[in-house]
């Protein structure tokens, strides 16, 4: 399978993360607990991705190590300022801040997917099994924040039905910026490395300014029993990138 088959497989099984939303139609037993358990087991996922996948390759395949890691922390300081820039896009709040929100949520969602959509393809053109750890890193993360933002569109004033389809929709851009990488041309990807790095960067940046805080915040407020539950997600999360990479390196 070539690399823009795999990519383009792997952005369209994110974008369908989007569905994820549908758990409330049948769920009503959907509980703070378990949507911590998913973002501990993300954060895990995304901290291993990073640090043993994503900056071994990118060391590989760019010129010198410290140029790297250079192009890692700008890589986390571009993300910063975008957070900034896209942060009343999940913002949270009564009724009529929903309602006022609905469209920005897309919007910073389909900037959000499109970067995550040329970061998997970067993946799969350096290596199957980096693209495998990426695209389950990019779905891991996913998940709490569709979730959200279904909730913020329902908030809003969208029906379930047509919160689903516009997420997905939204979702989609992952495949338009996959695609957008191949068309580039062999110029862009002969300096793969950059877009390696960056990404290690990008889920560097997700895992220690957003996800981590979350549990720890919530993880005073939660009696022991749930946080054994966060610990065990975390530790089951950099056991499945380990195990991945194993499985589709061999």
């Amino acid at each position: 399978m070539s690399a823009l088959t795999a990519s383009l497989l792997a952005n369209l099984t994110v974008s369908l993360v989007s569905w994820v939303g549908v758990v409330f139609l049948f769920a009503r037993r959907w509980s703070s607990r378990r949507e911590l358990a998913l973002v501990s087991f993300a954060a895990g996922v995304l901290l291993s991705t990073a640090l043993l996948e994503l900056l071994p390759e990118a060391i590989e395949e760019a010129p010198g190590e410290s140029n790297v890691l250079w192009a890692t922390l700008l890589a986390m300081v571009a993300f910063f300022f975008l957070e900034r820039f896209l942060h009343g896009f999940h913002g949270h709040g009564d009724g009529g801040e929903y309602a006022a929100s609905r469209t920005l949520v897309l919007v910073g969602d389909g900037l959000h997917n499109f970067i995550d959509g040329i970061v998997i393809a970067a993946s799969f053109i350096v290596s199957p099994g980096l693209g495998v750890a990426t695209a389950t890193a990019v779905a891991a993360h996913e998940i709490p924040q569709e979730i959200a933002d279904f909730a913020i569109l329902t908030r809003g004033g969208y029906s379930r039905r047509r919160a689903l389809v516009l997420n997905f929709l939204s979702g989609l851009a992952a495949v338009v910026g996959g695609l957008s990488l191949f068309a580039l041309g062999d110029g862009v990807r002969d300096q793969i490395g950059w877009f390696v790095a960056a990404a290690a960067g990008m889920f560097l940046y997700i895992a220690a300014a957003d996800l981590l805080p979350e549990l720890h915040r919530h993880g005073r407020e939660e009696n022991a029993r749930p946080r054994g539950l966060i610990g065990s997600a975390f530790v089951g999360g950099i056991v499945v990138v380990v195990v991945l990479a194993r499985l589709v390196s061999e």
